[in-house]
């Protein structure tokens, strides 16, 4: 292993940035993939169910999150799905919603690691910095205790009683904004506001830190529209 020693600023120094896909025609890409093999092929059969189960308004779609996604930079993919009324309930991880989401929402970042980094081999080097490792991601663990430290504040200030996560991530969201507000910062975070329940059904309004409000609001007003349009960027 080489003497390479950055400083903690040359290793945080690019962050991720999130995708946002309505930037993006895929549709005829993803169509193409029919006539393929392997993971393309499941791909495009993906697509194609997805695509029935949102024109059919007798179904409920779910969508379950696992992995580092957020960190990962499809943030903005997910508020997109919300705000275009796409699923009516999100099952996550609580790493997506805390250490990555609620995280961002605060004004910390996750930053692209460097390309030797995804070895192991510096890892001692990346914990004498204070720096944490998802594969090729970076996060400052200064910052995330601050995050965890916040969340903690929010636990501790609620009456004593049982709470379910719904109810936890709902008081989430005032602190995140509050953070936002701040910090003066452009980007909407995931958990920020709550769903407008007399919204049309695609449209590209509202960013939402109310994940699990969707089980008891959306399905009603999907069942309310009669259509929804093709799903294309075109």
């Amino acid at each position: 292993m080489s003497n390479w020693d950055p400083s903690k600023r040359e290793l945080l120094a690019q962050t991720v940035e999130h995708i946002d896909i309505k930037r993006h025609n895929v549709v005829p890409l993803v169509e193409s993939m029919k006539t393929m093999a392997y993971s393309a092929r499941d791909l495009a059969r993906a697509a194609d169910i997805y695509d029935r189960m949102v024109r059919d308004s007798d179904c409920g779609i779910i969508i379950c999150l696992a992995g580092s996604l957020i960190s990962a930079g499809l943030k903005q993919v997910l508020i997109d799905l919300i705000n275009s009324r796409m699923c009516d309930a999100i099952v996550s991880t609580g790493a997506n919603i805390v250490d990555q989401d609620f995280f961002e929402a605060l004004g910390f970042r996750h930053y692209v690691a460097d390309e030797q980094l995804k070895s192991g081999m510096y890892d001692g080097m990346l914990r004498e910095h204070g720096i944490d490792r998802i594969y090729d991601t970076l996060i400052d663990e200064d910052e995330l205790r601050i995050c965890d430290e916040t969340v903690k504040k929010i636990a501790d200030a609620l009456p004593p009683r049982p709470y379910s996560s719904r109810e936890l991530i709902q008081e989430m969201g005032p602190t995140s904004k509050r953070a936002r507000l701040r910090r003066n910062q452009s980007c909407r975070p995931l958990i920020n506001r709550a769903c407008r329940s007399s919204a049309p059904r695609f449209p590209i309004a509202r960013p939402a830190w109310a994940l699990l409000r969707i089980i008891t609001s959306a399905a009603a007003r999907r069942r309310r529209a009669s259509t929804a349009p093709k799903i294309s960027t075109s």
